[in-house]
């Protein structure tokens, strides 16, 4: 009996942890950006080459510094942390880019650009370009 008992602490205490709201390292007044899409150009999906040749010649021409790491297509600001105000992205600097929906991950960039672009579908679109980008658990997902 005693050793169900010293195994349900542990497992109750683990538990919770994994329940816990995920740390962001991002300053708390860093703008945030929920994306309908957030590609993180180090690990490509099949089929975006162009999209990833596109994105570096951009920030080359805008001079982002660094490498790009994540590009967010079709943003809207969104708080930083749960409860927290939402802080305006200006078009430069540092920014955390989220996927759609309920996403465990986001990007954290130090440094980043906004670009209007044609989407695919014809119709004008925003890509936000980071760089120097860390991924990291979304606080507001959890």
């Amino acid at each position: 009996m005693k050793k169900a008992a010293l195994l349900a602490v542990p497992l109750a205490l683990s538990s919770g942890f994994a329940l816990a709201p995920a740390a962001s390292a991002a300053p708390d007044d860093t703008p945030a950006l929920r994306c309908g899409q957030v590609v993180d150009l180090a690990h490509l999906p099949p089929g975006y080459e162009q999209f990833y040749d596109a994105v570096q010649k951009l920030a080359k021409e805008r001079g982002l510094p660094g490498v790009p790491k994540a590009a967010g297509i079709t943003c809207h600001g969104e708080k930083t942390l749960s409860g927290g105000p939402t802080h305006q992205y200006t078009g430069s600097g540092p920014v955390i880019l989220r996927g759609e929906g309920i996403s465990p991950l986001q990007e954290h960039c130090a440094q980043s650009i906004a670009v209007d672009v044609l989407h695919a579908n014809g119709f004008p679109a925003e890509v936000v370009i980071g760089s120097d980008c860390t991924s990291e658990g979304d606080p507001i997902a959890f």
